[in-house]
């Protein structure tokens, strides 16, 4: 009976799909006691978001996790984490909201979804996404932000049952590595295989460099637009990456998104600007930064290979001109828009 509702739920649209899962967020907002007055979709990408107003006027994002997308101990992880920020500091990122048991994950189950789905209630943050305000000055305030993360993930002490996943390669969460022990670099062409394969040893070797005492709890996700501007301060969001990390590594994914956004020549200018604001309060680690944002396109051509077969040719083109032009110029040039 559960592998016939699997298979259905896969085989219904995406309405259809939402139906399903919001009969187990109404059951959540249940066990966590809220009375609602609206409920909406915010967004179904990985996982299903709704933007939740109870009677009495206080406003929630419920998160409905993806099967399979993060486990429960990296979601009971975020959840360590945001209560320690709320104590421990004035950034004001999201709260956990416990449910009336004191659980902050609760896993659900349902007869007409594929199997477990993890719902997480949080205060909604006010303001509008940096995405929106990328100034010289918000790109300061942002690297004062990552700085502050910084400071508390050094010096915070996780419960004992906190995860201990490390990103420390360019693969770090089990993902299975397609490219590379799937074999499927061996289909590309000669000089793109060969370039994927010094990518590889390029981010493995730096990885190693990086320094043992520099590893934290990081957010590992923090992009501009997971930062919202309320009132001129920054408010960071969506933590669900938590884990074990080097700070080069959390600023060379936040950077590449902001490269990806604004194109070079502008970005040259407000990765100053980031720069400045970070070194307000912490020295910039050593390291390579952009050979890190490589291992981060190494992740991201793993996952089209392993969903797109029929696009193998084209990430090992794109890709490999990529990682080519690296190693002749230093320079780190993205792949075009598909």
């Amino acid at each position: 009976m559960a592998a016939e509702a699997t298979h259905d739920f896969f085989r219904l649209t995406r309405i259809g799909q939402i139906r399903r899962i919001g009969r187990l967020a109404a059951a959540a907002l249940d066990a966590y006691g809220i009375k609602v007055r609206t409920m909406r979709i915010h967004s179904f990408e990985t996982n299903l978001l709704y933007a939740v107003r109870s009677q009495t006027g206080e406003r929630y994002m419920l998160r409905m996790a993806y099967p399979g997308w993060r486990t429960l101990e990296d979601l009971q992880a975020e959840a360590a984490w945001l209560q320690a920020l709320d104590k421990d500091t004035d950034i004001r990122a999201q709260q956990v909201i416990p449910s009336l048991q004191g659980e902050f994950v609760l896993p659900l189950n349902g007869s007409a979804v594929p199997t477990t789905w993890y719902a997480t209630l949080m205060t909604w943050v006010d303001g509008r996404l940096l995405g929106h305000h990328l100034t010289t000055q918000n790109l300061q305030r942002m690297g004062q932000l990552f700085a502050k993360l910084h400071q508390h993930g050094e010096q915070w002490q996780p419960p004992a049952n906190f995860t201990n996943k490390r990103f420390e390669a360019f693969l770090s969460r089990g993902e299975p590595d397609a490219i590379f022990d799937g074999g499927l670099v061996d289909g590309f062409d000669d000089k793109d295989k060969q370039a994927f394969w010094q990518a590889r040893q390029w981010v493995e070797a730096e990885y190693s460099r990086l320094c043992p005492s520099d590893l934290r709890v990081i957010h590992c996700d923090l992009w501009h637009d997971n930062i919202k501007v309320d009132g001129g301060r920054l408010r960071p969001f969506d933590f669900e990456d938590t884990i074990w990390g080097y700070r080069l590594h959390d600023m060379a994914m936040g950077l590449l998104d902001l490269l990806e956004t604004v194109g070079h020549a502008r970005y040259q200018e407000l990765r100053v600007a980031f720069r400045a604001g970070y070194e307000q309060l912490l020295d910039w680690p050593e390291g390579n930064l952009e050979v890190l944002q490589i291992g981060r396109l190494l992740w991201v051509a793993n996952w089209v290979a392993r969903f797109d077969s029929e696009s193998l040719d084209a990430v090992g083109q794109k890709y490999g001109e990529v990682f080519r032009h690296f190693a002749d110029s230093g320079e780190l040039r993205l792949p075009p828009q598909s």
